[in-house]
């Protein structure tokens, strides 16, 4: 492999996606199974590659794509884990996520983004 791009997460989600479109092809309609096999086929392609500033500029533009959607995954499970003590609401100017501990009745808070003062009840 010296000399050729490798993997990264990008190709690991297209990995990924070869094997749900492979599992729902199998299941519901066969053509779908093709789109997966030229997935796997991409993914392949892009491990192999000798071109690693245009698998580079692929995996950038993937990261654009996926990073916001990790970040809210990340959002997601630490709100659940932290349902019991925490509740978290949005600023009602900006949106932006906040959180407070739960119990305390109604509280002023003061929004760290946009400095805006509002009463929330927790």
């Amino acid at each position: 492999m010296y000399g050729r791009y490798g993997t990264d997460t990008f190709t690991f989600f297209l990995l990924g996606l070869g094997l749900v479109l492979t599992f729902c092809g199998s299941l519901f309609f066969w053509p779908i199974t093709l789109l997966g096999d030229a997935v796997y086929i991409y993914s392949i392609f892009r491990m192999f590659s000798k071109n690693i500033p245009a698998r580079q500029r692929e995996y950038y533009a993937f990261m654009r794509f996926w990073g916001p959607v990790k970040k809210w995954f990340a959002l997601q499970k630490r709100r659940f884990a932290e349902r019991k003590t925490y509740r978290y609401f949005k600023c009602p100017n900006c949106r932006q996520d906040l959180r407070a501990p739960k119990g305390r009745g109604k509280i002023e808070v003061t929004c760290q983004k946009c400095h805006k003062v509002f009463i929330t009840k927790t």
